[in-house]
Parts: C-alpha cells; sequence; structure tokens
C-alpha cells in the first residue's frame, strides 16, 4: 500500500508520516530528507529539484514493494497541490498494482504557520510564511479520492483518526465480494 500525505507546508505532514510508520510498520520516503542527503550544501528549493527527488523516492518504493508487496510506504514531504503531482503518484500506484490512499492535512493558517515558526530543526530550510502563502496562492484541488484530515488536534489524536480513516478507506477500495450459490 501507497499513503501519500498531502497539504500545506506546516499541516503535520511529517509529524503523521512518523506515528504511521510507528503504528503500521510502515516506510516513510521523505522528498526532504531525500533532498539534503542528495544535495547537501548544493540544495535548491525549485520543482526540478523537488521532482527529481520524489522520483528518487518512486525508485525507493518500487524497490521495496516489488520484493515485499505487503509494505506499506508512506510518502512525504511533497505538498502535492498541483494535479501533475497526484496523477503521478496515481500512475505511480496503479503501475505497481498497490493500493493508494492520498491524506490531506489541513489546519487554520494560524495553526500552519505557528507551527512553521517554532520548526526550526526541520530539514527543509525554505518553510515558512511566506513559502505557505506562495503554494496556497497556486494550488490546485485534489481530484482524486482522499482523506481530508483536520489536524489542530494534538498529534496523537489526529493518528487516532487518520488510522481509523485508512481503514475504512482501505476497505472501500477492495472489490466486492463474490458469492458462491
Amino acid at each position: 500500500m501507497i499513503i501519500q500525505l498531502a497539504g500545506l507546508p506546516g499541516t503535520g505532514k511529517t509529524t503523521l508520516a512518523g506515528g504511521l510508520a510507528r503504528e503500521l510498520g510502515a516506510v516513510v520516503l521523505s522528498k526532504d530528507e531525500v533532498r539534503q542527503a542528495v544535495f547537501t550544501t548544493a540544495v535548491a528549493y525549485n520543482r526540478d529539484q523537488d521532482d527529481l527527488c520524489v522520483s528518487f523516492l518512486f525508485q525507493a518504493a518500487r524497490f521495496l514493494l516489488e520484493r515485499h508487496p505487503d509494505t506499506t510506504v508512506i510518502l512525504d514531504g511533497r505538498t502535492c497541490l498541483r494535479t501533475y503531482q497526484i496523477e503521478q503518484v496515481r500512475d505511480f500506484a496503479q503501475l505497481l498494482q498497490q493500493p493508494l490512499s492520498i491524506v490531506e492535512c489541513v489546519c487554520a493558517e494560524t495553526t500552519a504557520k505557528r507551527r512553521l515558526a517554532a520548526d526550526t530543526r526541520h530539514v527543509a530550510a525554505n518553510r515558512n510564511a511566506a513559502l505557505y502563502d506562495t503554494i496556497r496562492a497556486g494550488a490546485e484541488p485534489i481530484n482524486h479520492p482522499k482523506i481530508t484530515l483536520e489536524t489542530d488536534a494534538e498529534p496523537a489524536a489526529v493518528l487516532a483518526q487518520c488510522l481509523q480513516l485508512l481503514r475504512t478507506h482501505r476497505l472501500s477500495q477492495l472489490p466486492e465480494a463474490h458469492h458462491v450459490r
């Protein structure tokens, strides 16, 4: 299974990814961590580098899922607020014949900006209120089945809600049972 986290900066994607990984025994593949590891002193916060890092995530996910198809892979770090980004992950999941759950994290603007100002340890150094505003201004709606998760609450409550919604979402993706008479 592939879980793609989506949402503006500061909405809790990375925090949720860590909690889901612990609860589900999942592997988190983070665009921000990959960018830092690959480019170290040549980090450029632009679309070309973002897309290249996501292609690395897809390669790693493919490697894992081809060898261990029952693995849950969580893709983190990309906002997925551009149509082409959702189409890429949808096509990728279909190629691997893996179920896909898109989880869009949303919260109040004040919450996100407060988190961004307080989080000085995040690997992506460009995360700030200005980035939030820029991405929000160009965001496109996600027109794919998704779970929308309000992340203003405490992380433990958000995680519990997400786990329940993922179970429901996963069940809704199963083919209808065939009845034998």
